[in-house]
């Protein structure tokens, strides 16, 4: 069976793609503020808040990929209040975006996933991404099931 994924799921999987690769680096941000932690308490709490938000994108994107109605919401609310952030922290005058890095992970990236989830039709779970085993193997099931002597790993003569 030739399937070809729609632009919508396709759309889907790349915004959780990138999803992931945003709380991964989240994910390095807060494992590395520990040393700073353990002197500084303030840092404690961004800390944890920080770990607490990576893995909570690392579930979104696990559920966005699964066609979660819901999860696609709860990403769509959490890139625009990054977004929100990154304009606040930016009239700030402590530099938070200097150089290409915090570009590409506070404005790029977080623009990208409501691109892509915009270009998604808001409909994730539009219909299945792949079609189940049953429907790629039912075939060739069916016509060795009578056969007791039939090679089960023989290629279909189509």
């Amino acid at each position: 069976m030739n399937y070809t994924p729609s632009s919508n799921s396709s759309a889907v999987e790349i915004a959780s793609v990138l999803v992931v690769v945003q709380a991964s680096l989240s994910l390095v941000a807060g494992l590395s503020a520990i040393p700073f932690a353990i002197v500084e308490p303030g840092f404690r709490v961004l800390e944890v808040v920080t770990i607490l938000m990576a893995a909570a994108m690392f579930w979104l994107a696990r559920n966005l990929r699964r066609g979660r109605r819901w999860a696609w919401g709860w990403l769509v609310s959490l890139e625009v209040l990054s977004l929100a952030m990154t304009a606040l922290l930016s009239l700030l005058p402590i530099g938070t975006i200097r150089g290409p890095v915090p570009l590409l992970v506070n404005l790029v990236i977080p623009l990208a996933v409501l691109v892509l989830l915009a270009a998604s039709d808001a409909s994730p779970a539009s219909g299945p991404r792949t079609p189940a085993r049953e429907d790629v193997d039912g075939p060739r099931r069916q016509q060795h099931a009578g056969d007791s002597h039939a090679d089960p790993f023989a290629r279909d003569p189509q």
